[in-house]
């Protein structure tokens, strides 16, 4: 099923929307690294630290990973608006930027937040379409992207702890 289809079976029932994500991340041996599986598909990945945190380097971090779910997000939210908005797009790139003090994570400084401190996705786009509407389009995936909006703290978020 593709785009429009879906778009259309979730527009005739709401409920057909409703989806269950899960992934799973296993600590390795080396460094900081964990194996991530992700889906019904299986993807995978490695998540690592640098070498000066005690990684390997051999992937991202947590928080590249953060800034990268961020830019890939805002791509396939803008390709779906695109879509449903009848706009072609030429071009288009996604540069995060995140600012953050390690010495929060450390618990170095109670006053320092262990996480970004904000976090800046640029988007730049060329597209067929009026600049206006373009805004029009873009104002609709930053108030749609669910990784923004996970982010942005309209999501609980309630970790839970299984000792073996």
């Amino acid at each position: 099923m593709g785009f429009k289809e879906t778009y259309d079976a979730i527009k005739e029932d709401p409920s057909a929307g409703e989806k269950n994500f899960n992934v799973k991340c296993i600590m390795l041996k080396e460094g900081m690294q964990c194996k991530t599986t992700m889906g019904a598909s299986n993807h995978e990945f490695i998540i690592d630290a640098p070498a000066g945190l005690d990684g390997t380097d051999e992937g991202p971090s947590p928080l590249l990973a953060i800034l990268s779910a961020i830019g890939a997000c805002i791509i396939a939210v803008t390709r779906f608006w695109a879509l449903i908005m009848d706009i072609e797009i030429e071009e288009l790139e996604v540069y995060s930027r995140g600012k953050i003090n390690l010495s929060g994570i450390f618990g170095l400084d109670e006053d320092e937040l262990p996480g970004y401190k904000d976090l800046q996705p640029v988007v730049r786009i060329k597209a067929n379409a009026p600049e206006e509407k373009v805004q029009e389009m873009m104002d609709k995936v930053f108030t749609h992207c669910p990784v923004i909006t996970n982010f942005s703290g309209a999501t609980p978020i309630e970790p839970r702890l299984q000792i073996k």
